[in-house]
């Protein structure tokens, strides 16, 4: 099995046009377990 499309390092046009295909805030729920935008973690 090949890839369809040889890899390549994005630029950062590239990554900025991928991220403006999301929804701003969005954040899948089964994400929510493992990333903490609103508490501190304990020490």
């Amino acid at each position: 099995m090949f890839p369809h499309q040889a890899p390549f390092a994005p630029t950062v046009h590239d990554l900025h046009n991928n991220g403006r295909a999301f929804p701003p805030n969005h954040l899948h729920k089964s994400w929510l377990d493992y990333l903490y935008w609103d508490i501190e973690l304990e020490p």
